[in-house]
């Protein structure tokens, strides 16, 4: 019988093992760091804002990572103008933006990924492997869907949020993601 359960607790804690053992990148370690605060003790060591809004930060952060690398790709590769103009714009405005949320993260003892999500790079590889028109296209369609899921995470956050701040930086970016949407829906327009 003690062989029994042994071998029985010796596979489970196997299994338990292996399904821990994926690679994270760079989003779903910053997750787990922050879930891991959130149950701290240490009162130094602990997450200063509930766990789905730790999540939303870390969402908000990822998003602007993917567009600032997105758009320096747009900007090495493509001739055109509304696109470069534009990847300038996402540049400037998510650079500003990602340096304020990084910020209020500190303030709150969130940890923010550093790098895109696996999601995010697999998406600008394959934008990577583009040229011409094919790029421009690809790039418009892509900032397109990814400000379409960001506006609706922003969105939630500015509705339903508890955290005053993230939900002031939230009610903040809806209109600024509105305006980036409207000017890449026209650019993808311009492009058919």
């Amino acid at each position: 019988m003690k062989n029994l359960f042994f071998l029985i607790y010796s596979i489970a804690f196997t299994v338990m093992i292996a399904c821990n053992s994926q690679p994270k990148d760079a989003k779903e370690t910053a997750d787990s760091i922050n879930r891991t605060k959130d149950t701290s003790t240490v009162v130094a060591d602990m997450i200063t804002v509930r766990d789905d809004e730790a999540e939303f930060a870390t969402n908000a952060a990822d998003a602007g990572l993917a567009e600032i690398n997105f758009a320096n790709l747009a900007i090495s590769k493509t001739a055109n103008e509304q696109i470069k103009a534009y990847a300038n714009m996402m540049l400037k405005e998510h650079g500003a933006t990602n340096d304020e949320l990084i910020a209020l993260a500190k303030s709150k003892n969130i940890t923010l990924p550093n790098t895109m999500s696996d999601e995010h790079q697999k998406r600008w590889d394959e934008l990577n492997e583009k040229t011409g028109a094919s790029f421009d296209k690809k790039y418009a369609s892509l900032m397109e869907e990814d400000h379409v899921k960001t506006l609706a995470f922003m969105e939630h956050e500015a509705r339903k949020g508890t955290d005053p701040d993230l939900k002031a930086f939230a009610n903040k970016m809806v209109p600024t993601i509105n305006v980036h949407l409207n000017a890449i829906r026209k650019i993808k327009d311009s492009l058919k």
